[in-house]
């Protein structure tokens, strides 16, 4: 599905009754909502499309309007910390509802949660962790919990190279600042690990030697075997 648009397009949407390969789809207590995060360049929209196309699952990401809206406003560059938390956040309680929604009919893969901002947010030192845990913590009973999340994670080379390597686009910030200071990378990876920790199981997949198949692939075995 394209990002929150709420619409649907994957197998599991065309048919909500049956999986790929006609199998019985697994009732609404079986289906399972796992996240797919990371820094950048460690393979996630690759992956949660494979965990899609396996699983025949549907793809959520931010919802549109708020990717729309944050690159008007210049929400990470022109917005002081706490009102861009508390619009993440609102963004989230609704990407939460999609999910929630949508695993009434089939299992759900999400490119990046919660953790992907707060982690931002950490790493650029707009807050500390305990004033950020306070801030959240009204909000988390509303959030839709992962039944996984997959941590992608790369060497630092690696990352800059796959970046680097992407189809001409203007770089997002995040991009941007990820080329120009490793420290910076090394930070939000470990605020997003220790994120994603908080809020539910992880398991992690280093993609550094990894071609696009065999990521795929070990990306689905390490699901498969966290049940």
């Amino acid at each position: 599905m394209t990002a929150g648009s709420g619409t649907p397009t994957s197998v599991a949407d065309r048919n909500a009754d049956a999986a790929p390969g006609g199998r019985t789809s697994p009732g609404p207590s079986e289906r399972k909502f796992i996240v797919v995060s990371g820094c950048n360049g460690v393979g996630k929209s690759t992956v949660a499309q494979a965990l899609s196309d396996r699983r025949g699952a549907v793809v959520f990401h931010y919802p549109l309007e708020f990717v729309a809206f944050r690159e008007k406003v210049a929400l990470d560059t022109d917005v002081a910390a706490l009102p861009r938390l508390l619009y993440y956040l609102g963004a989230t309680l609704q990407l939460s509802d999609l999910v929630r929604q949508q695993l009434a009919r089939s299992d759900v893969i999400c490119d990046r949660y919660l953790e992907s901002p707060l982690s931002l947010l950490l790493a650029e030192s707009a807050f500390i962790e305990t004033d950020l845990d306070r801030i959240c913590a009204p909000f988390e009973p509303y959030l839709c919990v992962p039944n996984l999340t997959l941590f992608l994670t790369a060497d630092y080379e690696t990352a800059c190279h796959r970046i680097r390597e992407r189809l001409p686009r203007r770089r997002t910030r995040v991009e941007q600042l990820v080329l120009e200071s490793q420290e910076f990378y090394d930070l939000r990876e470990q605020a997003l690990r220790h994120q994603a920790r908080k809020r539910g199981p992880l398991v992690e997949l280093d993609t550094t030697r990894l071609s696009l198949t065999a990521m795929c692939e070990a990306a689905v075995t390490h699901v498969e075997r966290s049940g």
